[in-house]
């Protein structure tokens, strides 16, 4: 069984955090969204809107066709 976009990007977006050294608080304020909706986000159990992402890249320094890069 293929794995979901959701569960790829979520997997994704915390490599990257963790190799920036973030925790999920500190991205989550970076990019002006909850925690806990980050946390949803990276276990792949919400899909994340279009400007969610946008802002999660640029917490990350990155453009969002940096950050989906491969997908």
């Amino acid at each position: 069984m293929a794995t979901s976009f959701p569960v790829r990007l979520g997997r994704r977006l915390s490599g990257l955090r963790e190799k920036l050294g973030l925790s999920q608080t500190q991205l989550a304020d970076m990019a002006g969204i909850g925690r806990a909706h980050l946390s949803q986000i990276e276990n792949g159990a919400v899909s994340a809107r279009i400007d969610t992402l946008y802002a999660i890249a640029q917490a990350l320094g990155l453009k969002l066709e940096e950050m989906l890069k491969g997908f």
